[in-house]
């Protein structure tokens, strides 16, 4: 789900409508919830961009790409519940399909390329002249499985003639693409003050434009334009989106009739089983009215958010049918858990996907996080440094933070020097996105600062 600008690493969440127009192969990988095999649905290129252009190229086909990360739950959620969806099928010929992992050294050049600003991006691309690399379409966020169909049906082939309203969504895309979030936002309000509340295309500008404005950091214009037409869009991830990026927009702003009339309506979208709208996307709306009851020094109400919160992520997980779909809500439940004061309550859960995924560095990693909240400051260690020695790429900045700040507790100056230094080193040559060159500099302030 897409999520305030402050907030932007975490997931993202695509509309519920486009109804628009109609891995290093070659690398050993171990069997993480990130990487385990796919049910049947589509064939994807697992990390090697190089490859699933020349695919591309010589197929004359677009090329359509999953970049995720490892540690973000909506990529996860995507991978588990939409990505393996048997209705993408009917698409698998019109595109040639690639899985990126964007914290992979062997990705970094697609990276500098196409830069993520959210977590998950979906891209469509025209890479058949090798001398272009055109983006087709750029979506930072998720999708339910029939949203995908219906957004890559409007992007893919034959997407040429495309009525005027959609050309202009479109254009925006690509302002939005280049990185120009306060010429995207103008674009898309534009384009939705001339649009019916009714059109099909509405709860996708809405969506798009809540989005740009926030990531322009337009907050009072981005809580202003979703609480106006977030209560009453359909069911779907589109109002989720909408209604959690303007709550937060509405809190930055300070803008308490907006607040409140948002606060209500995630509510109600956050209990509402609707299928249509992704049970990661309705977590992050319960994240977001723990997060505003918290700001209105509100404590009561927020841990009895935090315990539906909890809840209803126990719920899920329970039914989830495999060992990676039950750890896409980890995370979150981690942090529901944080926010009820009873990190403890993590432990088994974090446990059990330490010996379901033991190659994977986010179970350790969360353990230290917990064991720290807990004060067991020697168990905190040893997790932080299993999950030091299995992370890579620009997640290393997190995990390494992490180790410091375990090393603090412990008054060891030395291992709170040695974590950030390697944090540094091991990241000084990655593509790192906007949000991950500020918490480096952040790293190196801090270690700048010790005695």
């Amino acid at each position: 789900m897409r999520r305030a600008a402050r907030r932007a690493l975490r997931g993202a969440s695509l509309s519920t409508l486009l109804a628009l127009s109609a891995c290093g192969g070659e690398v050993p990988r171990p069997v993480t919830p990130t990487s385990a095999p796919r049910p049947a649905a589509v064939r994807f290129v697992e990390d090697d961009a190089p490859r699933a252009e020349a695919e591309a190229r010589r197929t004359g086909k677009l090329l359509f790409v999953d970049a995720w990360a490892p540690w973000c739950h909506s990529c996860l959620s995507m991978r588990a519940f939409v990505l393996s969806d048997p209705k993408l099928a009917e698409l698998e010929d019109r595109f040639v399909w690639l899985a990126l992992d964007t914290e992979k050294p062997a990705s970094a050049a697609f990276v500098a390329r196409h830069p993520n600003q959210v977590y998950p991006t979906l891209w469509v691309l025209d890479v058949r002249d090798p001398k272009k690399d055109e983006v087709v379409l750029e979506w930072p966020g998720t999708a339910t499985a029939e949203e995908l169909v219906a957004l890559l049906r409007a992007a893919g082939p034959g997407r040429a003639g495309a009525a005027r309203a959609e050309a202009a969504f479109l254009q925006a895309n690509h302002v939005a693409a280049e990185g120009d979030a306060p010429g995207a936002a103008k674009a898309y309000v534009a384009l939705l003050a001339e649009l019916p509340e009714a059109s099909p295309l509405a709860p996708r500008v809405t969506e798009a434009a809540v989005s740009a404005l926030s990531a322009a950091e337009e907050h009072a214009r981005c809580a202003e334009i979703a609480a106006s037409r977030g209560p009453s869009l359909p069911a779907g991830t589109s109002r989720a989106a909408v209604l959690a990026t303007g709550l937060a927009c509405a809190r930055e702003a300070g803008r308490a009739a907006e607040t409140s009339t948002l606060a209500a309506a995630a509510e109600r979208a956050a209990h509402d089983p609707d299928p249509r709208a992704l049970a990661d996307d309705r977590s992050a709306l319960f994240e977001e009215l723990v997060e505003t009851r918290r700001a209105q020094k509100d404590e009561a109400g927020a841990k009895q958010f935090a315990i539906t919160w909890a809840r209803f992520l126990e719920g899920e997980a329970a039914r989830a049918r495999t060992p990676q779909a039950r750890a896409v809500f980890d995370a979150h439940r981690v942090s529901a858990y944080l926010a009820l004061g009873e990190p403890a309550r993590a432990i088994s859960m974090l446990e059990q996907s330490a010996r379901d995924f033991p190659e994977d560095y986010n179970p350790p990693a969360r353990l230290a996080r917990v064991y720290l909240e807990l004060g067991r400051l020697e168990e905190a260690r040893q997790a932080a440094a299993l999950a030091s020695a299995r992370v890579y790429g620009p997640r290393a900045l997190r995990v390494l933070a992490l180790a410091a700040d375990v090393a603090k507790a412990r008054k060891d100056a030395l291992g709170e020097r040695a974590a950030l230094e390697d944090a540094l080193a091991r990241t000084r040559a990655a593509a790192l996105s906007k949000g991950q060159r500020q918490l480096r500099e952040g790293l190196e302030a801090r270690l700048r600062a010790l005695p």
